[in-house]
């Protein structure tokens, strides 16, 4: 059984960003803490406060020694894929390895009208800058004449010391054929577990027709998650961090998260698990000021249950 890393998110902030002071602590609590990794927010633009992602990831880099991280999902097709490959080598490197990626279209549609790319090119984009990513982290002298991106002869240095695996977001059959096609793994957002496993039954079965197996994909998920001694409170407090958003029902979110007492919410997230999950991104839905809050529930109350009944699946294993 693959381990289950347990991560945290970083941005989607529904009811105002928190300060630059709280947003450093989340990170050095984490770090201080034991979770695994922390998966950034990426928005070129929006009402919703957002910082940007590449100086916000170089930070952490800097103040922290052995929290991963990485975007999720990076919009690859409002960046060129030579800046994309740069910078991420960059904090590759100046973390010790520590940078982890997940790709997607993005969300926002008015997004990629800004930077003037046609929304029904933003997949072949997508697939053809993650081709190039791979080139150039691979070795040097790279040349490549594609349909969107034509360039001669460039090398970059410094390169990742290991290959950084790619994870594909998105939920859309086409979306899921290329997780099939190029993904190193599947990472679905604000999805039930039935739909988690639909998914990945689905990536099963178009993989084949690219000669991989569902063993060479991983998946994980984005979860929002808000946990309290009451349960009753977590739910009234979650309905109103989603009251007003015009993208998402709040009573749909609901089914999507893991909202309530801790019980509650690790059996929200067992059922993940069940389903052949092997990475989360627990997603704080709370005001700012409860951030930090609900980040020691993770660390206390969710965090430590998988990983003992890791240790004990892999002990049951050794000895049958």
């Amino acid at each position: 059984m693959d381990a289950i890393k347990m991560g945290i998110g970083f941005g989607l902030w529904q009811q105002g960003m928190p300060d630059a002071h709280t947003l450093f602590e989340y990170i050095d609590k984490a770090e201080a803490w034991g979770i695994d990794s922390v998966w950034l927010s990426d928005h070129m633009m929006g009402e919703r406060s957002e910082v940007s992602i590449i100086p916000m990831m170089a930070a952490i880099a800097a103040r922290t020694q052995r929290l991963k991280f990485g975007p999720s999902v990076l919009m690859m097709p409002l960046r060129h894929p030579i800046a994309v490959a740069r910078e991420i080598a960059t904090l590759d490197y100046l973390s010790g390895g520590r940078i982890i990626m997940a790709v997607g279209l993005g969300a926002e549609g008015k997004e990629a009208d800004a930077f003037k790319v046609p929304r029904k090119q933003r997949g072949s984009m997508t697939d053809e800058g993650v081709a190039i990513l791979r080139k150039l982290w691979a070795g040097p002298h790279v040349t490549h004449q594609g349909v969107h991106y034509q360039f001669e002869d460039v090398t970059l240095t410094p390169r990742p010391a290991k290959k950084i695996d790619i994870w594909v977001g998105g939920r859309s059959d086409p979306a899921l054929r290329r997780v099939a096609r190029i993904g190193d793994g599947w990472f679905a957002s604000f999805v039930t577990p039935e739909e988690f496993a639909e998914g990945c039954a689905k990536i099963t079965e178009f993989a084949a027709a690219y000669d991989r197996s569902e063993d060479d994909i991983e998946a994980g998920s984005i979860v929002f998650c808000h946990v309290d001694p009451d349960g009753d409170k977590a739910r009234r407090d979650f309905m109103t961090f989603f009251q007003g958003n015009a993208r998402r029902s709040p009573e749909k979110m609901l089914e999507r998260s893991a909202i309530g007492t801790p019980q509650e919410c690790r059996e929200t997230l067992q059922r993940f698990v069940e389903h052949g999950l092997t990475k989360f991104a627990l997603w704080p839905a709370c005001h700012p000021s409860q951030l930090l809050h609900q980040l020691a529930f993770y660390a206390e109350e969710i965090i430590p249950y998988f990983e003992v009944r890791q240790t004990t699946a892999v002990s049951s294993a050794s000895t049958t």
